[in-house]
């Protein structure tokens, strides 16, 4: 599957470059695509979230404390964002330094993630383009900009991973 990283330029500022996947073929990005999902019966989460975003964005930056850590692999990166942890809403992201990729995700109604097939599918595609950015930053073929805010490189994927 063939997929780009787009900057969103409307959540990303001086503290954070935000970033979400978009995959050939595809009018939407994939977080595009999870708020169109989840618009209806979570607003309120939604509307949090997005909050969230524009402030780690333009003020506190990608700080820990707002991800649930280690929802990937070790040293993948992948994390969950939600708006408060007693909520089920998750959007699973890839963390690099002052970067975020947000993919997709859903509600949370099992304990293992393994449990919900659209959850495993949201998360093993940011596993996959992990694997893939990590690879290209070894090379060189992507690399953080003079101010450390941006990516720059080559951001079109070929995933090995059906969509």
């Amino acid at each position: 599957m063939k997929c780009e990283l787009k900057k969103i330029e409307e959540l990303s500022g001086k503290r954070t470059s935000i970033y979400s996947v978009l995959i050939e073929d595809y009018e939407q990005t994939l977080f595009d695509i999870f708020i169109e999902e989840n618009r209806r019966s979570h607003l309120s989460e939604i509307k949090d979230i997005v909050q969230r975003l524009k402030t780690i964005g333009t003020k506190t930056g990608a700080r820990e404390q707002f991800f649930k850590l280690h929802e990937g692999n070790p040293g993948d990166g992948i994390c969950a964002l939600f708006d408060l942890p007693e909520k089920n809403l998750r959007l699973y992201c890839i963390r690099y330094n002052t970067q975020i990729i947000m993919g997709g995700g859903g509600i949370k109604f099992v304990r293992a993630l393994q449990q919900d097939s659209k959850l495993t599918k949201e998360n093993y595609l940011l596993r996959e383009l992990s694997k893939q950015i990590t690879g290209r930053i070894k090379e060189k073929d992507i690399r953080f900009s003079e101010d450390g805010n941006d990516f720059e490189g080559d951001f079109a994927f070929n995933l090995n991973i059906d969509q």
